[in-house]
């Protein structure tokens, strides 16, 4: 049986989930797919939809709903939806592998991390996709997207949208030795697009 507050807290989220929704669907066009991440011992309900490439030279989005609402270990809100956009063919992985990957990154941010400041770096992890050379992460301010992203409103609140960049170990390196504005630099001279997850 529902509670007065399981009811106030599913139509939070629902308002939530509407909000977000429209301003990616506005976007990006219609989702494909979703997965939660349902971890009712800890209050964890995230959801992670499917935004597909429209052509082949187009780009493939995966974005999540209800991070920003969920408490991280230390009892801060996060406070941010994450966004990843990959090449048509997501790196020559199905849609099933890389939402079981983000499931497994979000579930170690929400673990670990310990506030929401970008840009941050996550290591090189052996739960990356195999076929993928970026196997580390990086998390920043959302960039080639509109500036309507950036920053949504729901209430009184805030959410910003960040940019989850799957990066290869020695960007990872770059990146924390001298900074994001070098690892830019870097991508300006690369004959790979930023969102192509097997780069070299």
């Amino acid at each position: 049986m529902f509670t007065e507050s399981n009811h106030e807290q599913q139509l939070s989220f629902d308002i939530r989930r509407s909000i977000l929704l429209h301003a990616f669907i506005q976007q990006w066009s219609m989702p494909a797919y979703r997965v939660m991440l349902n971890e009712p011992d800890q209050a964890i309900h995230v959801e992670v939809y499917y935004f597909p490439a429209v052509t082949e030279e187009d780009v493939a989005r995966f974005a999540t709903v209800g991070l920003s609402n969920t408490v991280r270990s230390t009892g801060q809100t996060i406070g941010t939806e994450w966004m990843m956009a990959l090449t048509s063919d997501l790196g020559d992985e199905p849609v099933e592998r890389i939402f079981a990957y983000i499931c497994d990154l979000l579930a170690h941010h929400i673990e670990v991390a310990p506030h929401s400041r970008i840009p941050r770096v996550m290591g090189e992890s052996e739960l990356a996709p195999d076929n993928w050379s970026t196997r580390a992460l990086l998390l920043d301010e959302l960039r080639g997207e509109s500036e309507e992203l950036e920053a949504i409103r729901i209430g009184d609140e805030i959410v910003q949208v960040i940019w989850a960049v799957p990066i290869t170990g020695q960007e990872a390196g770059l990146i924390l030795q001298d900074g994001v504005e070098a690892f830019d630099l870097y991508m300006e001279d690369s004959e790979y697009e930023i969102i192509d997850p097997c780069r070299v």
